[in-house]
């Protein structure tokens, strides 16, 4: 039976259908198989359909640990979508562009929980029947630790280079031999080699030879791991040498030592300001050694730290015991003490100090407290001891007391002797100018010459205390020169036409004729000078001769003037003795000749206060010539004025005869106020020789109804009244009288000190004279003011 066609039909299709069975398992098989792998591979697999959207259209399990997401969640989602915004553009680049098949990229994607994380995927396409793009298939696996760890090794290398290139040490590394393998910048600028030539250079040369023991011993106790820190010399390329610190520190790799880092810095500057500091220190301390002072230095709680050679000889500290540290101050509530706990300066200027014998002094001390950028260090206390002080200061005082007691004494019997004297020589005058015979006259003139004669002696009494207290005041005036000398000289022209010598006066012709400076000091010099040449010159001739000397200024004119006499001179060894104070050469010459023994020393301390030098030349019986220089301000003879008004100065008295002329063509109306009987009588007599009617009040009280009473145009006001004295009445009329018409006020006091007289003139008075009165001197007064 012939082979049936339709069963070998059948027959193939079963081994075709055997086959494709076949073929059907080896795909489920391998399919099984890759979906094995994708599922347990710890990459995230995920396809993507190109396009616009890049849709994923799987995603492996992975995606679970990587973003968080179960794979349902991310199919059919825009994977862009995942992308950090500013990855975007290049990872969309990435996916489209065929040349980077194979290659890998590194994205941020986002986690379910919004944190990012860094994702490195390649890709692969898969193309369609036609060859076109059809799938993109992603690997992509979590790198945020590797990516974390990269940094932070490059933030650790960035900080080394920087500490390596930036610091300003010189830092460099050396093997274990020593030499150089690496090093900055500053290592060239300490040691002067290039960065070349240290690189594998040994430091052994460049080690000062003193320094290389002390250096290799430092560096080999590095080699065995122990850090190290020193100073060296180390010699510059140039040949100088440089201080230096160096630090070595072990390099260690896997608990190996490989070599040693070193960071060196340049100390020069520092030891030489170490060095200053040590200089200067020495110098302080042999400041706070020699200084007189006792100076502490305390710690903030008040331990004395420090005391000074002076404070240890005040504090009675022997020199073994010179370790004051740790020592307190008296106790906690001294004011002291608490001063310096409170960082507040205290003075005092009397405390009591004990000294470490137990003993105590008086001692004035300061504190001030240390401070150091805000925090309290201690006080240093400055101390003295003023013991003898206080002794020199109550002995000042007691000094003072006396000076005061002596010159309340002066001016107490200037008062008592000048008022009656006022008396005596006022009333001799006027017994003078009546008709008396010769013999009487003669006794006048005896009576007034002694009256002068004490007046004198009492003027130099003033004027000699005054210049010891130093209160004498030199007033600069106008001096018209040629006037002055000749009033000087006219004032003992009787005398010596009455002992028969000749006394003459000579000015040289280019001495301007005014000068400024206190003429009546000059004055006064010339008449105790020229008295003395006419008293102790008996025949011959006493001269004064003025002359001037060359001088660099021209504003300026020394003047000498010279008093020469023909008298009995001076013996060398009495010469020294001349100008001292109550001096005579012999006492018998005091009991011929008279005298206080002041008018010499007197005119030398006037002629120093005034600028200038005074001495004398002399041989015994043939004369003397006292010379002195006095220095004197010009003017310009176009300023040169006539004074409109004389001084206000107590007049010199003189032997002259009184004025009888009147001064004035109308009678004045005058009041004299002054509680002395005599004196009112001798005041009465005068005004009315010079045609005047006075009143009289006999205190201040009385004298004030006076004044508000009645106009006066003159008052002459003694100043020691009961009741009111002379200066409280005037302040009272001044007061009252305000604006009104004011009578004009003369001071008439036996006081003759410059400071009386200005206080009279302080008080309100206008002018000051002093007795005993003279007539010249009453006239002034009325001349001037009427």
């Amino acid at each position: 039976m012939a082979d049936d066609p339709r069963d070998s039909y059948i027959t193939q299709q079963s081994y075709e259908i055997a086959a494709l069975r076949s073929q059907i398992e080896d795909l489920k098989r391998s399919e099984r198989r890759h979906r094995t792998l994708t599922e347990i591979s710890p990459n995230w697999i995920s396809i993507i359909k190109p396009g616009e959207e890049t849709t994923i259209i799987y995603s492996s399990p992975s995606c679970r640990n990587l973003l968080g997401y179960e794979p349902e969640e991310m199919v059919g989602i825009n994977c862009m979508s995942l992308v950090h915004p500013e990855d975007r553009d290049n990872v969309r680049e990435f996916l489209f562009d065929k040349n980077t098949e194979g290659r890998i990229l590194k994205s941020r994607c986002l986690h379910k929980d919004g944190q990012y994380k860094w994702l490195e995927f390649s890709i692969r396409y898969l193309m369609d029947n036609q060859g076109n793009l059809g799938e993109i298939i992603a690997i992509s696996r979590d790198i945020t630790d590797a990516i974390y760890v990269d940094r932070l090794v490059q933030e650790s290398e960035q900080r080394y280079k920087s500490l390596f290139d930036h610091n300003p040490a010189a830092v460099y590394s050396m093997n274990l031999d020593g030499d150089y393998l690496t090093a900055n910048a500053n290592l060239e600028m300490i040691t002067g080699y290039t960065l070349e030539e240290l690189i594998g250079m040994y430091w052994g040369p460049i080690v000062h030879p003193k320094d290389l023991h002390k250096t290799l011993y430092h560096f080999n106790l590095a080699k065995q791991g122990e850090p190290q820190s020193y100073d060296l010399t180390i010699i510059h390329k140039s040949g100088h040498l440089v201080e230096i610190n160096s630090t070595n520190v072990p390099i260690i790799v896997n608990g190996e030592i490989v070599g040693v880092y070193g960071i060196t810095v340049d100390i020069t500057e520092r030891q030489r300001y170490l060095e200053h500091i040590e200089n200067l220190s020495g110098q302080n301390k042999l400041i706070l050694d020699s200084v007189s002072e006792g100076i502490l230095g305390t710690d903030s709680l008040g331990k004395a730290m420090f005391l000074n050679p002076a404070g240890e000889e005040m504090l009675g500290f022997k020199e073994e015991e010179n370790d004051h540290t740790g020592s307190h101050l008296p106790t906690d509530d001294h004011p002291l003490v608490q001063a310096i706990r409170e960082g507040r300066p205290h003075y005092n200027s009397e405390a009591i100090f004990w000294r470490n014998d137990g003993s105590t002094f008086l001692a004035e001390y300061h504190a001030a407290p240390l401070w150091d950028k805000g925090e309290l260090k201690g006080s240093v206390v400055v101390f003295r001891d003023i013991t003898g002080e206080k002794e020199i200061l109550r002995a000042k005082e007691s000094a003072e007391k006396a000076d005061r007691a002596k010159s309340e004494f002066l001016a107490m019997m200037s008062h008592e002797i000048r008022t009656p004297m006022n008396g005596i020589i006022g009333m001799t005058e006027l017994l003078i100018e009546t008709e008396l015979l010769e013999e009487q006259q003669g006794y006048a003139a005896t009576i007034k010459e002694s009256g002068y004669a004490l007046l004198r002696i009492l003027n130099e009494m003033l004027d000699f205390s005054q210049i010891e207290a130093g209160k004498l005041d030199l007033h600069q005036e106008d001096i018209h020169l040629e006037p002055l000398l000749q009033s000087a000289v006219a004032l003992f022209s009787p005398r010596a036409s009455r002992q028969g010598i000749k006394l003459s006066l000579r000015l040289e012709e280019r001495i301007p004729s005014t000068l400024i400076g206190d003429g009546s000091r000059l004055r006064q010099i010339l008449v105790n000078l020229i008295g003395n040449a006419v008293k102790f010159t008996n025949q011959g001739e006493v001269s004064l001769s003025v002359e001037m000397l060359s001088t660099r200024n021209p504003n300026e004119c020394l003047l000498q003037f010279l008093v020469t006499d023909t008298g009995i001179g001076i013996p060398d060894d009495k010469l020294d003795l001349l100008f001292q104070s109550f001096s005579q050469l012999h006492p018998s010459m005091n009991r011929k000749y008279g005298g206080t023994g002041l008018g010499l020393a007197i005119s030398k301390k006037l002629v120093e206060l005034m600028g200038g030098t005074i001495e004398v030349k002399s041989r015994e019986n043939e004369g003397s010539t006292f010379c002195f220089m006095l220095p004197f301000r010009t003017i310009q003879k176009e300023t040169i004025q006539e004074p409109l008004l004389p001084p206000l100065k107590r007049s010199e008295t003189t032997n002259e005869p009184a004025v009888h002329s009147k001064v004035n063509e109308r009678p004045l109306n005058i009041l004299i106020a002054d509680d002395d009987a005599v004196n009112r009588f001798l005041m009465t007599t005068l005004l009315r020789k010079l045609g005047h009617e006075p009143k009289w009040a006999q205190d201040g009280d009385e004298t004030v109804k006076a004044v508000t009473r009645e106009d006066f145009d003159i008052v002459f006001m003694d100043l020691q009244m009961p009741g009111k004295n002379g200066l409280e009445a005037t302040a009272t009329i001044r007061q009252l009288q305000g604006k009104r018409k004011r009578p004009v006020i003369v001071a008439v006091t036996a006081l003759a000190r410059k400071e009386d007289r200005d206080l009279c003139l302080a008080s309100g008075m206008d002018d000051y004279i002093c007795k005993p009165l003279g007539a010249n001197e009453v006239k002034r007064v009325l001349k001037h003011w009427a």
